[in-house]
């Protein structure tokens, strides 16, 4: 429910009347990580998301020092891709500072859904840290868009 409100604040701030934008919003809920994001965009082709910001929260004992709890902004988003019927995210952070190296990578997949606002689909998550393996989670993902 908190999704749906989102987007439709996003959808309403965001909407001119021509419609020639429009929001999305995602959210992860499991055992791997939390995760919401959202932003605007163009309905033209090449111009990308518009006041993108989310977040992302990893268990304790998962997360590299410094990216338990990661406010995203738009220098996190790597590629984005909103196009016939499918929405993609690929997210990247990584430790700044004097913190030993550490990085999150997400990657999220999703289809567009009969209601065509719905867009559910699979995320991919890769966990770096400065000792030992990296860490690889895969789970569900709900997007809406509008």
């Amino acid at each position: 429910m908190r999704r749906l409100l989102l987007s439709l604040a996003a959808l309403a701030a965001l909407s001119s009347s021509a419609f020639a934008t429009g929001g999305f919003s995602c959210a992860i809920e499991d055992a791997n990580l939390a995760f919401d994001a959202e932003g605007g965009f163009s309905y033209g082709l090449g111009g990308g998301f518009l006041n993108f910001r989310g977040e992302i929260v990893l268990p304790k004992d998962m997360a590299p020092k410094g990216l338990e709890r990661v406010t995203l902004t738009p220098a996190h988003l790597g590629h984005d891709w909103l196009y016939d019927g499918e929405l993609r995210l690929l997210l990247h952070a990584e430790t700044e500072g004097d913190l030993p190296f550490g990085s999150i990578d997400l990657i999220v997949k999703t289809t567009m859904g009969e209601d065509e606002i719905s867009y559910d689909g699979d995320y991919r998550m890769i966990v770096h840290k400065a000792e030992g393996e990296g860490i690889e989670r895969t789970g569900k993902v709900s997007c809406s868009v509008g």
